[in-house]
């Protein structure tokens, strides 16, 4: 089985990172990690005039998610594959992977870091759901 866990690092994508380690160390699963940075220059005209340093601090606060759930496969000795994607719509980028990918399931958080998104069910996850080319895992 090919599961894509899709992780910002939020405790909730967190618990699905944990299942995802579930699925790899008791059914032999083969587990690849995502997680979607924003990309600046999709959400601007003239990406020559951001600030320096600014795409670069994105990528690097969603590089500290891949890292902290990394380290969880790590401590028990079991494989996987690590992604950094840029995009202006996470739930998008996610979509595209899982197909191009060919994964059996999608597992993730119901919601994000946003303060909103701990009352309602995320609009990525909401829209991955809808989307998805595989089985879902929606966790709570």
């Amino acid at each position: 089985m090919k599961v894509l866990v899709a992780t910002d690092g939020s405790e909730r994508s967190m618990k699905a990172v944990r299942r995802a380690l579930e699925l790899a160390e008791n059914e032999g699963a083969d587990v690849t990690m995502i997680t979607v940075a924003p990309s600046l220059s999709a959400l601007v005209y003239d990406a020559d005039e951001l600030p320096a340093g600014v795409q670069e601090a994105l990528d690097s606060e969603a590089m500290k998610s891949i890292d902290k759930a990394k380290a969880l496969f790590a401590e028990k000795g079991v494989k996987v594959v690590t992604m950094l994607k840029k995009g202006r719509t996470p739930a998008n980028v996610i979509l595209e992977v899982a197909e191009e990918g060919k994964f059996d399931l999608i597992l993730m958080g119901s919601t994000g870091k946003t303060a909103l998104e701990k009352y309602l069910i995320g609009t990525t996850a909401s829209k991955v759901v809808a989307n998805a080319p595989c089985s879902v895992a929606v966790i709570r």
